[in-house]
């Protein structure tokens, strides 16, 4: 009987080691992925900044036609810019 015990044991033991193999495997290849993940998407998010800056020097170059809509966007840019500097103005001067 002992025997047996010892037996069920061992095996049980074998199967759990043989799972835990399974799941460092399986971790390691979810690491790999989101390592992947992580720089594709940086990778991406890199893009859409510059994406984001030529809009930016897109709609600053067309706010100079006539189109109304960007001559606006301009204007309100300019505004917050100037806000800005005030705003620095007025903390210097504290």
């Amino acid at each position: 009987m002992l025997v047996n015990n010892l037996n069920s044991l061992n095996e049980k033991l074998n199967t759990l080691l043989a799972k835990l193999n399974e799941l460092k495997k399986l971790n390691q290849e979810l690491e790999s992925k989101n390592e992947y993940l992580v720089k594709s998407n940086k990778d991406l998010e890199n893009k859409i900044k510059v994406i984001q800056a030529k809009e930016k020097q897109l709609k600053l170059v067309s706010a100079l036609s006539d189109d109304s809509e960007n001559k606006q966007y301009f204007k309100n840019k300019i505004d917050y810019l100037i806000q800005e500097i005030d705003y620095c103005i007025d903390r210097i001067s504290v």
